[in-house]
């Protein structure tokens, strides 16, 4: 039985060779879909860090409040807000191709700088949550001083965001 599947699936790879052989353009638009998938991925891959992250600060600011220390609360709110803003802004952008016979195309130069400005929302998100992560038991100073570096690498990392949006829809 599992003979049959991999014959079919031989057979299926076969046959969009051949169609790529075929129809000029079709290779492009396959690697483009590719291209999608990947984008996607990289994307939910840094929601879900800064979701994360989110959590920690949520826990960190919850030890704080219950050792009754309700000074400096305000900056890991901020940093709550900005991580959640950031990371549905990151999710729920658009994929980075538009659909083969969509009106707005995105060209293969205009991919990779959009990829380039994924990588560093990828290193970002990893920044951040190195630096989250050293919040655990670091005294009051260090561990404000910890959020508001975050707040300001999510504000980084909105701002490449926006430019690989403004590279999606000018080039």
């Amino acid at each position: 039985m599992s003979h049959n599947i991999h014959a079919k699936a031989v057979g299926q790879r076969g046959l969009l060779q051949k169609i790529g052989n075929l129809v000029p353009g079709f290779r492009g638009y396959q690697k483009r879909e590719e291209w999608r998938e990947v984008d996607q991925i990289q994307r939910d891959w840094c929601h879900e860090r800064l979701r994360a992250c989110k959590e920690k600060v949520k826990r960190a600011l919850n030890d704080v409040i219950s050792g009754g220390d309700l000074d400096g609360i305000t900056p890991y709110e901020k940093l709550m807000s900005r991580l959640d803003a950031v990371a549905n802004k990151i999710k729920n952008a658009d994929r980075g191709w538009s659909g083969m016979f969509d009106t707005i195309k995105v060209e293969e130069d205009q991919l990779q700088k959009v990829y380039e400005f994924d990588l560093s929302l990828a290193e970002g998100a990893s920044e951040v949550e190195a630096k989250i992560n050293s919040l655990n038991g670091a005294d009051k100073p260090t561990a404000l001083g910890l959020v508001r570096e975050c707040t300001n690498l999510v504000d980084s990392l909105e701002d490449y965001f926006q430019r690989r949006e403004d590279i999606m829809r000018k080039g």
